[in-house]
């Protein structure tokens, strides 16, 4: 009977009325599918928007838009669940959200989700002993050695009622940090190529003549995964 329910809703997932029910902000098809299976197994669940108190500047997602090319990884079904829209990272949160109508949203819960992949960026939920906690973080380069995170954080910067500062207004602050994880080491890293070659261990020597063969900076994102696919062929 669980095998049967978990075909069933793959398939409302997998087919095209699946996905365009899924990602219209206006029903309630998330939050009907937010535990399938006899034993609940879920994805998340449905609720509703509190508005802070007074007008905020700026936002707490991750993403300028909604509409991000999605593909969520399961521990329940083998075929990934693709979302052509409305779905964005909540960095206040620490969480994926996609809307259900004006008032109410569906957060994707990771008990039971492997990874997030949102425009070809990865994102899983790590345990931080940083934190005390498991966050959200996104991947940005993994080998069997060690493996490098993104962190988002959202900061409030307070208004100030002076007008010839043109900041009345609360505003919110997208902060981003980075962490390495080597074996149970999870510590804080800067993007720079003393760090990340502490990382390499002994094959630091041969990861820097790559990078300064192929006019890498360590500081880059893109050249880092660069530096580090080359690091996961040694």
């Amino acid at each position: 009977m669980k095998k049967l329910m978990i075909v069933l809703v793959s398939f409302i997932l997998s087919t095209g009325y699946g996905y365009a029910q899924a990602v219209n902000p206006n029903n309630n098809t998330l939050g009907a599918l937010a535990t399938y299976g006899p034993d609940g197994a879920n994805i998340g669940a449905s609720s509703i928007v509190n508005n802070p108190p007074r007008p905020i500047e700026g936002t707490v997602y991750l993403f300028d838009g909604w509409n991000n090319n999605t593909l969520i990884v399961t521990n329940v079904q083998e075929k990934p669940i693709r979302l052509n829209s409305n779905i964005n990272f909540n960095a206040k949160r620490n969480v994926f959200e996609s809307k259900i109508d004006s008032e109410t949203i569906f957060t994707f819960d990771f008990t039971n989700i492997k990874e997030i992949v949102i425009n070809n960026r990865v994102f899983k939920n790590i345990y931080s002993p940083v934190d005390g906690a498991y966050r959200v973080f996104e991947v940005i380069a993994e080998s069997k050695d060690f493996e490098i995170y993104k962190d988002y954080t959202i900061d409030i910067r307070e208004g100030n009622p002076n007008p010839l500062l043109a900041r009345t207004n609360d505003k919110y602050i997208l902060r981003d940090s980075y962490y390495v994880k080597k074996g149970k080491s999870f510590k804080r890293l800067k993007l720079k190529k003393s760090e990340i070659l502490k990382a390499a261990g002994s094959k630091s020597s041969v990861v820097e003549q790559y990078a300064k063969d192929n006019n890498l900076n360590f500081k880059d994102e893109k050249d880092l995964q660069k530096i580090v696919s080359y690091y996961r062929t040694l």
